[in-house]
């Protein structure tokens, strides 16, 4: 995948909701610099959702208002009808970290500029792209085989709701999540394992809520569902999935960490968790549902001596980054996990500039070394310093190498530790 494919002839349908008239003017400067979107202008909440119920809306700008609450709802009402319609908010104001946090969980993307219009169309249009590549038939195709897959667990699904309520009470977490008491074992098993760094070992749910916190217990969720619905085959030797699993947790807690690092937002660095616990998902489903393929690409990989995506996707068609996020898309996961999950082991691809979610995922799967079981075959990406430029991080890579070296470290403790035991 040297580039992602291009929009197409297809035109591109926008709508403009415009309360408060705050953005009378903007259509037209879109039209400026020439791009030929069809932009409707709505300032009627209720025609807005009707408009993209009914029909086919490929991104929703919403102008910031004073009312933060209501742009909350509406975006969670947008991404319940139409999943696949990107949503934007046009201008900022302050706001409570909790406000912003649900904002950048349900958003694309928030435009603090929006008279910036070329930043805003080429950030748009590569969206789209990523949009349009997650939604191929032949991906989804792959992941019908499993057909209860295509929708988020039940569990999943009420976190999120809970998680974007007005208040979060941890009762009613521990509540939904012991609703399926084998969830649960796993969750409680993975994060006692040596590779979770927690401080001490935990028995029930409302520990993990107090210990690990809220989202990356909702990650968890996600992961250990993914792992339990997708087992190995039986014949299955190549690698071990529970050391994937065990590999994902520390990409994920050294991805978090550079976030921190890089001062990114709280809940930038939470996506950043999730999506270094989900960014090799997809190597996990392939493997699973489909072995004798994914045989063929680790030992194509193997005997050319090419990158693990480039093989899959000569074998199969599609590289696991691709099937990772588009099941994650279709779970309504953060687009920015999403955007994570997806472009991983080729960042290059990535046209956003500054820290994101990928930034961090990146940089954690490349510097935590992994094996591919008896192929000998390296799993993690190769260290993109040209994408590192691209996003004005290349000068922090020395203190984040610095970091990777204690999380090796915690690989060879914790292997010793069960080696022993």
């Amino acid at each position: 995948m040297s580039k992602i494919a291009s929009l197409g002839s297809r035109a591109t349908k926008m709508i403009l909701f415009d309360p408060e008239s705050a953005q009378v003017n903007w259509p037209q400067m879109i039209t400026r610099v020439g791009k030929a979107w069809e932009i409707s202008r709505i300032d009627h909440v209720d025609l807005l959702i009707e408009q993209v119920a009914h029909s086919q809306v490929d991104a929703v700008f919403v102008c910031k208002s004073l009312k933060g609450l209501i742009e909350i709802d509406l975006f969670r009402r947008l991404q319940e009808i139409s999943p696949t319609t990107l949503r934007f908010q046009l201008g900022t104001s302050i706001e409570s970290p909790r406000s912003l946090a649900q904002k950048l969980e349900l958003t694309h993307r928030i435009f603090e500029r929006p008279d910036d219009v070329s930043q805003v169309v080429g950030t748009v249009n590569y969206l789209l792209k990523i949009s349009r590549l997650t939604s191929r038939s032949k991906l989804r195709q792959f992941l019908s085989k499993e057909n209860d897959i295509a929708s988020a667990p039940k569990v999943y699904h009420d976190l999120n709701i809970e998680l974007n309520a007005e208040a979060t009470h941890a009762s009613r977490i521990a509540a939904i999540i012991e609703q399926d008491p084998a969830l649960t074992a796993k969750i409680i098993k993975v994060a006692n394992s040596p590779f979770f760094g927690l401080p001490r070992p935990i028995s029930q749910i409302p520990e993990a809520i107090s210990i690990i916190g809220i989202r990356k217990l909702r990650a968890l969720v996600v992961s250990s569902y993914i792992y339990g619905h997708f087992p190995p085959h039986p014949k299955w030797g190549h690698f071990s999935f529970e050391d994937m699993n065990a590999r994902a947790i520390l990409v994920a807690r050294l991805a978090m960490d550079i976030a921190k690092e890089a001062r990114a937002p709280k809940i930038i660095a939470e996506q950043a968790y999730l999506a270094g616990l989900l960014h090799n998902i997809g190597i996990i489903i392939m493997a699973s549902q489909a072995p004798g393929l994914y045989q063929k690409a680790l030992q194509l990989a193997a005997h050319e001596n090419m990158p693990l995506h480039a093989a899959e996707r000569k074998v199969a068609g599609f590289y696991h980054g691709e099937i990772g996020a588009t099941l994650m898309a279709m779970w309504n996961i953060p687009p920015r996990a999403v955007e994570a999950i997806l472009l991983h082991s080729i960042p290059k691809l990535s046209e956003e500039r500054g820290f994101q979610p990928l930034t961090a995922v990146h940089v954690a799967d490349a510097l935590i070394p992994a094996k591919m079981g008896n192929t000998n075959l390296p799993i993690n990406s190769q260290l993109s310093e040209a994408y590192l430029e691209q996003a004005g991080v290349r000068q922090d890579l020395h203190r984040w190498r610095l970091m990777a070296a204690d999380y090796r470290q915690k690989i060879h403790t914790a292997t010793s530790d069960q080696t022993n035991r």
